[in-house]
């Protein structure tokens, strides 16, 4: 399944954290609209299916880079991606990895962070499919975008309540609550990321490769029915 099809899967998902970041907002600014959040939720998730929620998700998450928004999961400032370390790092750690299948049917690792990348990504790409490993990937994305999305909140959300004149409580408590939102976030999309990584290197580690010893009895075995 191709990055566009999931990210557009986890639309609805994006949309109604947005509404229940929203509801939860103005229960912070204005505590009497609490009795309602039921209605209020409900209407919100309806707008979800709206033709605009795509837009507005899209929009959101858009307005920060794909090396960005890695930078706010792994909290690197180079060599961000998981794949960078697939090899020296992840196949070693991850029981299911056999490396040594896994270097039989690939050959070498390599060495430096971009071309572990590169050889990770040509591997991803010829096992996308795999529902195992498509799943990994869309909840990698889902929690990336929504670590991202909470930080543009995080900055925007107490700005507007101070513009609406609220109370230093309630701008606290919106900075406290996207900080943790963030913080979540960021941590599920690090460990799906990873999971996504090991995915794709436990799935061709299990590939058969034809052994040398096999291969000759194989000729041997001709080679007799040959003469008879």
């Amino acid at each position: 399944m191709t990055k566009a099809a999931l990210k557009a899967q986890n639309t609805t998902w994006i949309w109604t954290v947005v509404v229940a970041d929203a509801l939860t907002l103005m229960s912070f600014a204005f505590p009497s609209v609490v009795d309602q959040a039921a209605s209020w939720v409900a209407s919100g998730l309806r707008l979800a299916g709206a033709s605009i929620a795509p837009v507005v998700v899209l929009l959101l998450t858009s307005l920060l880079s794909s090396d960005f928004k890695a930078t706010l999961v792994f909290w690197r400032l180079r060599d961000v991606l998981p794949g960078h370390r697939a090899f020296s790092v992840y196949a070693q750690k991850d029981p299911r990895v056999d490396v040594g299948r896994l270097r039989a049917a690939i050959g070498e690792f390599p060495e430096s962070p971009r071309e572990q990348n590169a050889l990770w990504y040509r591997l991803f790409k010829k096992t996308d499919s795999d529902p195992e490993i498509a799943q990994a990937h869309r909840y990698f994305l889902l929690f990336r975008d929504l670590a991202a999305l909470s930080l543009l909140l995080g900055i925007g959300a107490p700005g507007a309540l101070y513009v609406l004149g609220t109370g230093a409580n309630a701008i606290w408590l919106a900075v406290a609550l996207f900080s943790a939102q963030y913080l979540a976030t960021a941590i599920a999309a690090r460990l799906h990321g990873v999971r996504l990584v090991c995915n794709v290197l436990a799935l061709h580690g299990v590939a058969e490769v034809p052994k040398p010893r096999t291969i000759r009895k194989t000729a041997a075995a001709e080679g007799a029915s040959g003469r008879v």
